[in-house]
C-alpha cells in the first residue's frame, strides 16, 4: 500500500488519522484535500482548478489523501486503500464542537495559510454538515461498496483505526 484515501464527514478526525499514518511512514505524504480546495480566506477554487490540482497528487507514486466525499470519483480508482472514517454521531458532534476553540484565531495545519478558525464560521458549516449527514453517508457508502480491488476499512472507533494503523505500518519492499 502506498496510496492511500481517508474519507468521511466533517468533523471525523481524517487530518488527525492522516498525521497517524504519516507518523508510521514519513516518506510517504499527506495531502489534505482541504488545501488542494481552498484559496486564503476560505474562499473555494472553481471545479476545474480543484479537478487539476487533484490529478496532479494522484500522479504521485505515493500518498494519504485526507478529505470529504467529494474527492472519491477521482481519486479512488488511483488508490490502494479506502479508509471510511464513521464515528457515531455523538462523537462527532464533540469533535465538531470542540475543534474551532483548539485552533482558534489560527490556521489548521491541513489548510492554506489565512484560513484561521472562528467557532461562529465553524459551526454554521458543521450544523449543515449533521443535517445532511444521512446524505454523506449514502454518497460514501455507494463509493465504498463500489470500490473494488482495494483495501477497505470502516473505521467505527478507536480500535478500527488501529487495525489500519498496523497494517499501514508494514512496509512494502521496493
Amino acid at each position: 500500500m502506498r496510496k492511500i484515501i481517508i474519507t468521511g464527514s466533517n468533523g471525523v478526525g481524517k487530518s488527525s488519522f492522516a498525521s497517524e499514518l504519516s507518523s508510521a511512514r514519513p516518506e510517504i505524504p499527506v495531502v489534505s484535500f482541504d488545501a488542494v480546495k481552498l484559496r486564503t480566506g476560505w474562499q473555494q477554487r472553481a471545479r476545474l482548478e480543484i479537478d487539476a490540482a487533484l490529478a496532479q497528487e494522484l500522479e504521485n507514486k505515493a500518498w494519504i489523501l485526507e478529505g470529504g466525499p467529494s474527492l472519491l470519483p477521482q481519486a479512488v480508482s488511483q488508490a490502494d486503500a479506502l479508509v471510511w472514517l464513521d464515528p457515531p454521531e455523538l462523537v462527532r458532534a464533540w469533535q465538531i464542537a470542540a475543534r474551532p476553540w483548539k485552533f482558534l484565531g489560527k490556521t489548521r495545519p491541513e489548510l492554506p495559510p489565512e484560513n484561521v478558525d472562528w467557532p461562529w464560521q465553524q459551526y454554521k458549516f458543521a450544523l449543515r454538515s449533521l443535517r445532511n449527514r444521512s446524505n454523506f453517508r449514502k454518497y460514501i457508502s455507494a463509493a465504498f461498496r463500489s470500490a473494488d480491488g482495494l483495501e477497505k476499512w470502516r473505521c467505527h472507533n478507536k480500535e478500527d483505526r488501529a487495525a489500519v494503523l498496523r497494517k499501514w505500518a508494514q512496509r512494502e519492499p521496493d
